[in-house]
This record gives C-alpha cells, structure tokens and sequence, in this order.
C-alpha cells in the first residue's frame, strides 16, 4: 500500500514538471498561421502582445483577434505585421488598405519593370481631369483603367460628404488609377481587399438601417432602371424522348 501511495506521488510530481516545463512549438509558416496547431498557438501569443502594445493603431489595441487577421495578412504578404497594422483601415466594418501603402506594394513587388508612372492630362481650365497608371514588364506597357473626373462624378464620388475629390482632384485620380492599375494586374498583392478611398467612395452599405419598405422600394427602383425595356418572345419547341 506504502509502494502504491509512492508510485502516485512520483507521477503527480511528474505531471506537475511537464505542466510546468517550457514547451518548444514546432512551426512552418509557408503553411500560414493556420496551417498546423503549433502556427496557430504562435500566432495567437504575438496577437496577445501586439494587442498590449500602445503603439499599434487603436484598432488593434486591447484586440488581439484582431491583430490574429494582421498577422495572417503580414504572412501571405511576407512583410512585417506592424507595416501592415499601421496601413490597414477598418472603414464601414470592412478591412482597407491606405492607397500609398497599395502603390507602395505594387513598386516594391519586382513584378514590373519600373516604379508605377501616371498620364495625366488637364480640363479646359486647367485643372486635373484624368489620370491613368501604367509601367512596363519584360519591355511592354502594362496599363490600368483611365480615371476622370467625369467617371467621379457619375459614381458619386464628389458628391460624399468631405470628398477629398473636391479638394485634391489630382491626388485621388492618382489613388483610384493605381488601385484599378493594381486590381487588374496585380491582385494577388491587394488580397481582395479595397483601398480606403474606394471604401469611402462607395457606398457598400447603403442598405445598413433602412427600413425594410424602403429597401424594398429601392430594389424595385434598381429593377426598373436595370431591367431589359424589350420583351423577350418565347416560342415553343418541340421536345424529343431520349432514346
């Protein structure tokens, strides 16, 4: 009985060693963060003390779920979590990339030849109208969607509350001509995400807090505008049995 009680306390102590004992995580970061257990674990500590840090964007402050998705996205694109905290907004709920930190990816990727060069061209009365992001690969000019001040007003662009279009025309042509330039011939580097102006820009949620009839008559009004004014003529064939 005495041997018994013995071998029991042994192996309490033995636990007790190994609950206390450091424990070396094996991880592989090609796989992502989410890759295998280990990566996960080590991911989810540096989110733990990014999350204590008072130099991080408040938007990661006292979050580390938040600084988990940091992280993933500073793996795919191998570069350091807090550059990516630091140019990662959260706007209308959505995740978006400043437009610098966009044209800073695309000149930094080595896809292209050169650096991101603008066309732009002047109005009648000499202000900024149109703008249009192009470089070279392998000696040939790679180019994005021309931007003009007409498009932004058709969008809506100008018409936002404190649009910068207003005040500073020629730098958002620049910004929204480098994140078309990008989401036509770069995508991988912007991972699905848009910019911050574009997030702005856009009215993604135009259907947050509105009342259900009102939602209603604006789908109707979408349906209207969009729908074919040409009436489709069916006409009846003659069907087959398979044999």
């Amino acid at each position: 009985m005495a041997e018994e009680i013995k071998t029991n306390e042994t192996q309490q102590t033995a636990v007790e060693q190994v609950k206390g004992a450091h424990v070396n995580l094996q991880t592989d970061y090609s796989l992502g963060i989410f890759g295998t257990s280990d990566n996960f674990k080590m991911a989810w500590q540096m989110a733990q003390a990014l999350a204590e840090s008072t130099v991080v964007p408040q938007t990661f402050q006292k979050n580390p779920a938040n600084c988990l998705i940091a992280i993933e996205q500073a793996n795919r694109l191998s570069m350091s979590p807090f550059m990516v905290m630091q140019n990662l907004y959260i706007i209308q709920g959505k995740p978006s990339w400043s437009s610098k930190f966009l044209i800073a990816m695309i000149n930094g990727s080595k896809k292209f030849d050169a650096e991101l060069q603008y066309d732009e061209k002047k109005d009648a009365n000499g202000k900024p109208y149109s703008c249009l992001a192009w470089t070279t690969k392998n000696g040939r000019r790679i180019e994005g969607m021309t931007v003009t001040m007409d498009m932004a007003k058709d969008e809506g662009w100008l018409a936002k509350n404190g649009s910068k279009w207003k005040t500073l025309p020629a730098l958002m042509l620049r910004y929204r001509a480098a994140s078309f330039f990008a989401s036509l011939n770069c995508p991988e580097l912007t991972l699905g995400i848009y910019t911050r102006e574009e997030i702005e820009d856009n009215d993604f949620n135009r259907f947050d807090n509105m009342p259900t009839e009102t939602v209603k008559e604006t789908v109707q009004k979408d349906i209207e505008q969009s729908a074919n004014s040409v009436d489709f003529e069916f006409v009846d064939a003659e069907v087959k049995p398979i044999k």
